[in-house]
């Protein structure tokens, strides 16, 4: 009896230690093909995610998705998608009633910012990437398209801003005279600046000694007149 006995604990200790072996060789294996369990009951979802909270950001064909409500901010370039502010322009082109698509879906295509000011309070979704300040740093996210509608190529060509089309772009001269001729006669333009933000940016003073400031596009046509004092 006692024989029969020590037969089978040895038996059982055999059995044991391949078992561990084998389940030793199994964990150290990452390599080992595992054969793949079919899930029934589930399936894949071509639609995003509802907008939870504030916003959700989720990449998208090379794009991070914006979905939440669209506000806008103290100046006309200001705007905030989701909750982080978002970038549609410069203020210069936007100030020239620029015509893309019918972003708020009423049936017409009008002027960028009557498009995004009939949206202003409502959901949207955004379609942005990081842009860089001059430093290369991060700076606020670029948007490019709305609601699934292109707002400007996502492949890496000019923005509707950087697109020149037929017109060519002023010298500082005739943006100078510009500048003069809109406040008026026997003005004089005292400063002459170029920036990527809002375009050319003429300081000039009128005969009676006011100073205005006159945004002018890339080809010299006046989009506004602010006064300086």
């Amino acid at each position: 009896m006692r024989r029969r006995t020590t037969v089978l604990v040895t038996c059982m200790m055999a059995v044991s230690a391949v078992l561990g072996i084998g389940g030793y060789h199994f964990s150290e294996d990452p390599e080992r093909a595992v054969d793949t369990i079919r899930l029934d009951g589930f399936t894949g979802s071509s639609s995003l995610p509802e907008p939870s909270g504030e916003g959700d950001s989720i990449p998208v064909d090379g794009l991070e998705q914006l979905a939440g409500e669209l506000r806008s901010g103290d100046d006309l370039d200001d705007w905030y998608g989701a909750g982080v502010e978002v970038d549609f322009g410069p203020r210069a082109w936007l100030l020239t009633d620029p015509v893309l698509e019918d972003f708020d879906g009423d049936g017409t295509a009008d002027p960028v910012l009557d498009e995004l000011h009939a949206l202003n309070g409502s959901d949207v979704t955004l379609g942005v990437r990081h842009g860089s300040d001059e430093d290369g740093e991060r700076d606020e996210f670029g948007v490019f398209t709305i609601n699934g509608l292109p707002f400007r190529d996502a492949d890496g060509g000019p923005a509707p801003w950087e697109d020149p089309g037929a017109r060519s772009e002023a010298g500082r001269e005739e943006v100078g005279a510009a500048a003069e001729e809109a406040v008026g006669e026997s003005s004089r333009a005292t400063s002459i600046e170029w920036t990527d933000e809002d375009g050319w940016e003429v300081g000039v003073r009128s005969p009676d000694g006011r100073f205005y400031d006159v945004l002018l596009d890339f080809s010299g046509e006046v989009v506004d007149i602010r006064s300086g004092d």
